[in-house]
């Protein structure tokens, strides 16, 4: 009995650890860079990065609200009184969590200062009958309502302004505590949401992912896979699909899992949300860009440590072009 005291015991400080952790977020929250402009026809190398780069800005930010709320909803629920933890300049209201509702409100700077979120994010669960069903419970869906979600980054001061609704779904149930016992956690999302972007650009994206989350070395390490999770167009793994900013119709398609880490124990977290390899197609475009994530400084796919950042590629009148950008 003393060594199952034991045990929970541990298991209930590393969720705790989980959920302080989810809301600080990494140093490496700028937005991504693109070239200095050329012509800044669609198929330029300033446009091109500019469409792989508000992909990975548009996952990034999206990601680490959904796992803000994924905390939340860890740390809340009708079984539990109030949450045990914080967030860096986030409210968290739990009032009504006896109908299946939590909000949270950010206010501030993020843990490392790097960017300025504000705006809400309401948490819906699915309520009955007067009876709520938690978010532990297999193949419930929570709708996490953006209102007015904005991501400002500090240093070059370019922000995303967040509108619309995820659905996502806890495919085989359970919560944090399931990843210490060697069970993946497998959230299907559903979205539609309209993105405003620091030029005034407006666009709605549609999205269709899998999260898969398993863990390494007794929770000392988190990792995330993505991957796309309907058919579209003759493409087999779409991911998102829209206009983007330039009023191209595009599809993303994503032929190989996009994995990255999503939280430390300890130590160092420098890769926290740095793609670590995996591959998305932009089609539908003037010119289809494939980005490959995880490369070092050459391009060249980087084994071990973090990697440097990603390589796009694309093929026009001038031929077989590419571009490596850092992950900041």
């Amino acid at each position: 009995m003393k060594n199952k005291k034991i045990i929970l015991g541990s298991i209930t400080a590393v969720l705790i650890a989980v959920s302080i952790i989810a809301g600080c977020k990494k140093k490496e929250d700028a937005p991504v860079p693109v070239p200095a402009p050329h012509a800044l026809t669609a198929d330029s190398p300033a446009k091109q990065s500019q469409k792989a780069g508000d992909q990975l800005n548009f996952e990034n930010e999206t990601n680490q609200a959904m796992d803000d709320c994924n905390s939340a909803l860890q740390g809340v629920s009708t079984t539990r009184g109030t949450q045990t933890f914080s967030f860096c300049n986030v409210t968290i209201d739990s009032s009504q969590q006896a109908l299946g509702k939590i909000k949270l409100t950010y206010t501030g700077n993020d843990c490392y200062n790097t960017k300025l979120r504000s705006g809400v994010i309401e948490i819906q669960l699915p309520f009955a009958n007067g009876h709520v069903t938690t978010w532990s419970t297999a193949g419930v869906t929570s709708s996490l309502t953006f209102i007015n979600y904005k991501v400002t980054y500090i240093a070059s001061g370019k922000s995303l302004l967040f509108n619309g609704i995820h659905k996502v779904t806890n495919i085989n149930g359970g919560g944090l505590v399931q990843l210490y016992f060697g069970t993946p956690i497998i959230h299907k999302i559903r979205a539609a949401m309209q993105v405003a972007f620091d030029d005034s650009t407006a666009v709605t994206w549609n999205v269709a992912r899998k999260r898969t989350f398993t863990y390494t070395n007794s929770l000392q390490k988190v990792w995330g896979s993505e991957a796309g999770d309907t058919i579209m167009g003759g493409y087999n793994h779409v991911a998102i699909w829209g206009i983007n900013r330039i009023g191209e119709h595009f599809t993303f398609d994503v032929p190989t899992d996009i994995t990255y880490d999503i939280y430390y124990l300890s130590g160092s977290n420098s890769c926290i949300y740095r793609p670590l390899h995996g591959q998305l197609i932009d089609h539908g475009v003037s010119h289809e860009i494939t980005v490959d994530y995880g490369v070092d400084s050459s391009g060249t796919a980087q084994t071990s440590g973090c990697p440097y950042g990603y390589k796009i590629s694309w093929t026009d009148s001038n031929g077989s072009l590419h571009f490596v950008l850092p992950y900041l």
